[in-house]
């Protein structure tokens, strides 16, 4: 796969890569750089990189963000059953670090937990254009309209309550996934 470099912009083969990873990393033996691209975001659509991940078939990923291990092992187990990889974060901080890192398809995202609230977990996945368009589904115990309302305001594509987490789950990600995606330029 040829690959190029977002610091010098030389091109290079990549020989050892897994070829359902949408997150490489490689060192430019140009500019001694070690790079971390999202091959379907930062690719440039004339390279073999970003036709070739955009062509293959490959398992979705989600990240799961609670801080009860409970829900987010059961969340977890239900998703992958249907086929997909699952991240696991339990607090708000780790979230964004995550979301940042490997981009994942969907974000499973609880409201309140420590370091940093969903709130403010959606308000810094807006900021960063790379993450922007990742759908959020945001769950909680608790349901009020207005504060649905608030959270579309913030970014959120969806609410689903954790009642019928076991229910619904699986369900709410498949619709976020089959929507048609806004087109992204390439950085």
């Amino acid at each position: 796969m040829i690959v190029r470099c977002t610091r010098c912009g030389e091109s290079n083969r990549l020989r050892e890569y897994s070829p359902d990873a949408r997150v490489v990393n490689f060192l430019c033996p140009t500019c001694n750089t070690i790079v971390r691209l999202d091959l379907a975001l930062d690719e440039i659509h004339s390279s073999s990189a970003a036709t070739s991940f955009d062509r293959t078939e490959h398992r979705r990923r989600v990240l799961v963000a609670d801080d009860q291990e409970l829900v987010r092992r059961m969340a977890s187990d239900l998703l992958t059953r249907a086929g997909y990889d699952v991240l696991l974060a339990a607090d708000g901080l780790e979230t964004v670090r995550c979301a940042r890192q490997d981009h994942p398809d969907v974000i499973v995202l609880d409201l309140l937990m420590p370091k940093l609230t969903g709130f403010d977990v959606l308000r810094e996945i807006q900021k960063d254009e790379r993450i922007r368009s990742t759908p959020v589904l945001v769950m909680s115990g608790v349901y009020k309209e207005d504060v649905v309302a608030f959270l579309q305001q913030l970014g959120a594509s969806g609410f689903l309550d954790k009642d019928t987490l076991r229910e619904n789950l699986v369900f709410r990600v498949e619709a976020l996934l089959s929507r048609p995606s806004a087109p992204r330029s390439a950085a």
